[in-house]
């Protein structure tokens, strides 16, 4: 045997996280009228920070946070509403320049697509499961196309532990 041999092998184990890194299971999502709905299990507080480090781990900053259960709670009485459907909801903005800029150069009118926004949330009905989701890719907009792969990313990177 090469007194090479060994680092050769070290060298090869050294390099396995980074293939299987590469390596990418398709995520599972359910199509919900006009979303992409994508269930995890877990605890909505480490679901929403694991999203909130996906997102700036790409450099990119929460513009707004929008408390959708805390406001459908809030107004509950006003609107007559009998049932609670979420036990924590929240919606994330956020924005890339880039690709917003190729979006608004295609078309000046696709500027309503930006910001981007994910929502996380869980169901009163289902403990234990956090779901994700993201708008449907408009049809027939090509342009949109990186966005939403960067939103899937994103998606990704927060459920895939």
């Amino acid at each position: 045997m090469s007194r090479l041999a060994p680092f050769a092998l070290i060298l090869a184990l050294l390099q396995l996280p980074t293939w299987a890194a590469t390596e990418t299971v398709p995520l599972q999502f359910q199509v919900a009228g006009a979303t992409w709905v994508y269930p995890t299990p877990g605890d909505f507080q480490d679901v929403k920070a694991d999203l909130v480090d996906a997102i700036e781990s790409r450099g990119l900053v929460v513009s707004y946070i929008a408390h959708t259960a805390s406001m459908l709670q809030r107004t509950a009485e006003a609107v007559g509403a009998i049932e609670q459907i979420y036990d924590f909801a929240d919606t994330l903005l956020f924005c890339k320049a880039d690709l917003t800029y190729k979006l608004t150069v295609a078309n000046p009118h696709n500027m309503p697509l930006c910001p981007y926004s994910i929502s996380v949330y869980t169901l009163m009905k289902e403990p234990g499961v956090v779901y994700l989701a993201i708008k449907a890719p408009p049809a027939g907009l090509p342009e949109y196309e990186p966005i939403h792969q960067l939103l899937e990313a994103i998606i990704y990177d927060t459920v895939a532990w």
